[in-house]
């Protein structure tokens, strides 16, 4: 990948994270005003989900944005894990809004407030929706045009926030003839909701941040080393953010010189990484 398609792909993912920031920064000024207008605690949730949505678009349009960035003496390989560090805020900030809002549905649920209906609301509700599931559709296909992770996991993020403001749109409208606190259930099941994907987030983070073994990554270029025909007793992969750096022990031969070129070419163009090899490690038995 050249650096012009490169650029023109991290310009393009620029763009499309910015579209999403400005749509769920809008709906989130929506539902807040909404949730309050209606007392409900399920659009009041909902909108601080897509306000949480807001800031995950922001960090990763931040975090993409400086791995446009050249590398210096001081970040030889950049800033690709200043992403992986947002991340880990977000996860957080993630977790503990689920907790809240668990907390205050809960409360909701065992002290009941009424919920004022307002067909003029339900309309606007089920618009959002209606957006969120066009976001959706538009990060799925942003994705299937640069190959972006992000936009990857921001469709599948917003198809699930379809399905949670559906939800809310029925908690406002039957919460008056239900029986019993239907906004604190679905309150609660948001928060659920909410909560999960804080604690996979931060799962994945942690594992990354901590110098979790990509065993993938380091087979296949363990393969390319092994098709050279040279030996490496320990291939390991290091991580920054889209970029990957390897480094190999190796057991040189006479024809390592090139060997090790023609190594470095394949991981390049097969891998968009770079290896450095450490000359004359043992064999692991």
């Amino acid at each position: 990948m050249n650096n012009y398609t490169k650029n023109k792909k991290t310009n393009l993912q620029l763009c499309f994270i910015a579209i999403g920031c400005a749509v769920n920064f809008a709906l989130f000024f929506i539902k807040l005003y909404i949730g309050l207008s209606t007392n409900s605690i399920a659009v009041y949730a909902d909108s601080l989900n897509n306000g949480l949505d807001t800031v995950s678009c922001t960090a990763a349009f931040a975090g993409i944005a400086l791995l446009t960035k050249k590398t210096s003496p001081r970040y030889p390989y950049g800033f690709g894990r200043a992403q992986d560090l947002t991340d880990f805020f977000i996860s957080v900030s993630v977790i503990v809004t689920g907790f809240y809002f668990g907390y205050i549905s809960l409360e909701r649920l065992m002290y009941p407030v009424p919920v004022w209906f307002s067909v003029r609301y339900a309309v606007i509700i089920g618009v959002t929706a209606a957006v969120k599931a066009l976001l959706g559709v538009f990060f799925r296909i942003a994705h299937k045009r640069v190959k972006s992770g992000t936009l990857k996991a921001m469709s599948f993020d917003s198809f699930l926030d379809f399905f949670i403001t559906v939800s809310t749109l029925i908690s406002m409208t039957l919460s008056d003839k239900a029986g019993f606190s239907l906004d604190g259930v679905i309150g609660i099941v948001i928060a659920v909701i909410m909560t999960v994907q804080g604690f996979r987030l931060l799962k994945d983070v942690c594992g990354v941040l901590l110098g979790r073994r990509d065993e993938g990554r380091c087979e296949a270029a363990r393969k390319i080393i092994d098709g050279e025909g040279l030996t490496a007793s320990r291939v390991e992969c290091h991580l920054y953010g889209e970029k990957s750096v390897f480094t190999a022990d190796i057991l040189p031969d006479a024809d390592f010189a090139e060997k090790s070129v023609n190594i470095k070419k394949k991981i390049k163009k097969e891998m968009q990484a770079e290896i450095y090899f450490r000359l004359g490690s043992e064999i692991d038995e």
